[in-house]
């Protein structure tokens, strides 16, 4: 399974030549991320964080920038998860002009860890969380990355 928003670069969001200043991709990123686990799965990120003691830092991050995105520009923003492991789930994110995400603009996959919040420890996933990741697990396909720049 897939999710995707539709987010609209804001004038800060620009660098000095006219594109999208590259740490707001992943700001963006990790808006849609939030916003998965409120409107997808059903429970604001900050409960599970806050409540249930349940994060899901990022350790590991690599990403391609494949097309500009200027001011004012509204492009798609997706995630899907192609990884899961014992502690770890990792994500793909891309931002496309197209909500399917077949013309993109960028796109990042992200390995996060499992930990508990009250000590910031490796833990396992928590079983309740992991058949709902399972459930949105995708085969990642071809890697998105060019291997030979």
């Amino acid at each position: 399974m897939k999710f995707a928003k539709q987010f609209r670069y804001r004038f800060g969001d620009i660098d000095d030549a006219g594109i999208a200043y590259y740490p707001s991709f992943f700001h963006y990123f990790h808006q849609v991320f939030e916003d998965w686990w409120q409107d997808a799965l059903g429970i604001p990120y900050a409960e599970v964080l806050h409540k249930q003691h349940f994060g899901l830092p990022a350790v590991h991050i690599e990403s391609d920038f494949l097309g500009q995105i200027r001011y004012g520009d509204e492009p798609w923003i997706g995630l899907r998860i192609i990884g899961l492991g014992k502690h770890s789930v990792h994500f793909e994110f891309w931002m496309s002009k197209d909500e399917q995400g077949k013309q993109r603009l960028a796109v990042a996959r992200i390995r996060t860890v499992s930990v508990d919040m009250r000590h910031m420890s490796k833990q396992p996933i928590p079983e309740p969380w992991k058949k709902i990741f399972e459930e949105w697990l995708e085969d990642p396909g071809p890697s998105p990355f060019r291997k030979d720049q």
